[in-house]
């Protein structure tokens, strides 16, 4: 499918509102959940999604230093089970392009660039898809800079979500990031438990290491978008020297800012599904991890799996699907 032009969109009536970063400090969250509440009204798909959230069941694991949430959630079977490999992705209609959104669906123009939109599979009470108005690849070389203003505009209350291409984006051909609220998944609070910097940066940066929490989870924290940003471009190319390859690193980004410290949360993946997924039958476990998974909130479409998962299985797919610890120490050392 080819580049949409800009103009397209403003065609389609797809457009609820603009934000162009001149509004007052808020008014994105505040519009952004006006639009959710309209959306529930007028478009049926988004107002079933939202209402099997009353639905939903959860439990708590606690594992070995950490804990996770189990969510059966029957409305992400579709975004759980996506075949996202090149064929697949290649021959469907790109559901993010403006010209292939359902008739009801309707947005936030954010800066011009991208579109905000009510996602109507939700894990949150509130859950946004920005995705770019153009049709371009899901990476996120040249995407760093929107990302943290995002963070910006969102502010406190919410997370950013990043999937990478390879390891949970259900989209791989169409650039996009997540909005969801922010503290709700698990990692959100460990990560203050035990942290040790191993490396500071210029601009006040710090890189961590989480410890005890199952997997590989890196923290960049730092004072303003820019030095974040330019760490995390950082950590990017010392994984990809460490890793021998050209490629985006296969990673999940949760980015939260408070007042006045930017952190991302960097998982870096060694592969996309545990191998658990691919089994026949009875032994097939549905479970895609992608930054909600990694954040600590298992989602499960199918009622099985929500209740034969214990600690062990978790921790296992954590094991499996990270990137091992002493590469992760390599990448950082080759952060320059």
């Amino acid at each position: 499918m080819g580049i949409i032009g800009h103009h397209s969109i403003l065609s389609t009536g797809t457009i609820y509102d603009a934000f162009e970063g001149t509004q007052c400090s808020g008014r994105l969250p505040a519009l952004c959940l006006e639009l959710l509440d309209r959306q529930k009204e007028a478009w049926c798909a988004a107002g079933a999604g939202y209402e099997s959230l009353n639905y939903m069941r959860e439990r708590e694991l606690k594992c070995r230093g950490f804990s996770v949430r189990v969510q059966h959630n029957p409305g992400r079977i579709k975004s759980t089970l996506a075949d996202v490999g090149e064929k697949s992705v290649a021959e469907r209609a790109c559901f993010l392009c403006p010209a292939n959104l359902p008739k009801e669906q309707k947005g936030i123009l954010y800066r011009k660039d991208y579109l905000i939109l009510c996602n109507p599979m939700p894990v949150f009470s509130s859950h946004f898809t920005i995705s770019h108005l153009d049709h371009r690849p899901q990476e996120l070389a040249g995407a760093v800079a929107p990302l943290l203003t995002l963070m910006s505009d969102f502010g406190p209350g919410s997370s950013i979500l990043y999937n990478g291409p390879r390891c949970g984006a259900s989209a791989p051909d169409h650039l996009h990031f997540q909005a969801v609220p922010s503290g709700r998944m698990p990692i959100e609070k460990e990560i203050h438990a035990e942290k040790r910097a191993l490396k500071r940066l210029a601009g006040g940066v710090s890189v961590h290491r989480a410890r005890g929490v199952g997997r590989e989870v890196i923290i960049l924290d730092g004072p303003g978008p820019a030095a974040v940003g330019d760490a995390l471009h950082a950590l990017v190319k010392g994984l990809q020297r460490v890793l021998l390859t050209d490629q985006e690193p296969m990673m999940n980004l949760i980015c939260v800012r408070e007042e006045h410290t930017y952190t991302v949360l960097v998982f870096p993946r060694a592969k996309h599904r545990p191998d658990a997924f691919y089994l026949k039958g009875n032994g097939c476990l549905a479970i895609s991890p992608a930054a909600v998974e990694m954040g600590g909130i298992l989602v499960t479409p199918l009622e099985k799996d929500f209740e034969r998962l214990d600690s062990a299985w978790v921790e296992q797919i954590f094991t499996e699907v990270s990137l091992k610890a002493e590469i992760v120490e390599q990448a950082i050392d080759a952060m320059r």
